[in-house]
């Protein structure tokens, strides 16, 4: 709250909106900047060319590829924005499409597509120079090995339970759940009779 005025939840949900927009307009920025750079003018002696090694270029992304980022784009900002699958899925399609037109939304279409194609291209040539995935995957199997061997040491979790009370909470919700249930299959079965009787 600021200035002693508490936050209304509209508010609240704003600021949130507008901090993970400027995360998405961060994220972007930064896949743009993964360009390659232009390749070094002409050097003029033997020595310094053979010192200088080319600049790979990255290749651009042509038509479908284009498409398939867009599609991808969109659906992450979708998804990221609105938290609901069917918007995603919206946005995924228009920016599809908008990737195959020639007008204002066309190029602004092709300019997302293209740059999500360039960040999984990037993505994936980051991960076949470094081996990032199987590291990743390494690490987080450590993490939880060492979380749940701390676990069995030091009963962490039957610790919280304790204080929580969360298995009899549980066990209550069970238990009134069986309830009902047996209540409403007495009920069907009551039910059943009386209709083969009549």
């Amino acid at each position: 709250s600021r200035r002693g005025v508490p936050d209304s939840p509209a508010r609240c949900c704003c600021e949130v909106h507008m901090a993970r927009l400027v995360l998405l307009l961060g994220f972007l920025a930064a896949a743009s900047a993964l360009v390659a750079p232009l390749p070094a003018p002409a050097m003029q002696s033997r020595l310094a060319v053979s010192r200088v090694a080319p600049a790979p270029m990255m290749a651009e992304p042509e038509g479908k590829s284009i498409v398939i980022g867009a599609a991808a784009a969109g659906g992450i900002i979708g998804v990221y924005l609105f938290h609901e699958l069917s918007t995603g899925v919206l946005l995924a399609v228009a920016l599809a499409y908008g990737a195959t037109l020639s007008n204002k939304f066309g190029e602004i279409s092709k300019s997302t597509g293209t740059v999500a194609a360039k960040a999984y291209s990037k993505t994936l040539e980051l991960n076949e120079q470094y081996d990032l995935v199987p590291k990743a995957k390494t690490a987080l199997d450590t993490a939880s090995t060492a979380a749940a061997n701390l676990d069995k040491n030091y009963g962490i979790t039957a610790k919280i339970d304790d204080q929580l009370k969360i298995s009899q909470a549980i066990d209550k919700a069970t238990a009134k759940v069986d309830e009902v249930k047996s209540s409403v299959s007495d009920k069907l079965t009551d039910l059943k009779a009386k209709s083969e009787t009549a």
